[in-house]
């Protein structure tokens, strides 16, 4: 995981955190299953936050008292009807939107075909643009592993880090299935679900049976 990706993650969520404007409430505690050990020894906590930007979210947090697993959870408290969130990326202001993808959201970038479809152990999080593009690297960077020299993998890696530093333009979706996800900015669309984002549903869904 990159540090800065992670560290970014983290500082804006803490930010936000730090500028709550209510003391978080408690909604619900309890064990579930974790998904990497497959006990029922995951104890986790759901609060409630009001928060700059998103206004009411919900943050989950546990631990595995069997492998040590954590976990960490965030989407939007009040959901609204499944759609499609669309940000034009011109440069670096839309690299910095932040954003909510809920745990059930997928994420593409037509222009390239990468996609980020939730499987089951998929989880909320709060990031920016940018954020996601480091993700994309990330997962890159795991496919391409032991293939140095690579054509795809290079002109990939290349159009990455060239869109972080905000010199591509480029169109980034979510797939909001449940209306929990949120982007702030000034030229944010929001559009009915098209049949790209019902094939990555299906896909998911597909991920869901074989776990």
């Amino acid at each position: 995981m990159p540090e800065g990706r992670k560290g970014g993650e983290e500082d804006a969520l803490r930010e936000l955190l730090r500028k709550s404007t209510r003391e978080p409430v408690l909604l619900a505690e309890e064990d579930v299953v974790c998904p990497a050990c497959g006990k029922p020894s995951l104890h986790v906590r759901e609060y409630l936050y009001e928060v700059p930007y998103f206004g009411k979210i919900v943050i989950g947090e546990g631990r595995c008292s069997n492998c040590g697993y954590r976990y960490s959870d965030v989407r939007v408290a009040e959901a609204s009807e499944p759609k499609k969130i669309v940000v034009r990326v011109e440069g670096e202001r839309q690299l910095r939107y932040l954003l909510v993808k809920s745990a059930t959201a997928a994420v593409y970038i037509p222009e390239r075909g990468y996609e980020m479809v939730p499987g089951p152990a998929s989880t909320g999080f709060i990031t920016t643009v940018e954020g996601i593009l480091h993700r994309f690297l990330e997962a890159l960077s795991v496919a391409c592993r032991g293939r140095e020299g690579d054509p795809v993998c290079s002109e990939n890696r290349m159009w990455l880090e060239r869109a972080i530093e905000g010199l591509e333009r480029f169109t980034l979706v979510i797939c909001d299935y449940e209306g929990t996800s949120r982007v702030v900015g000034d030229d944010v669309a929001e559009e009915p679900v098209d049949e790209v984002c019902e094939r990555l549903l299906e896909k998911s869904r597909e991920y869901m049976r074989r776990a």
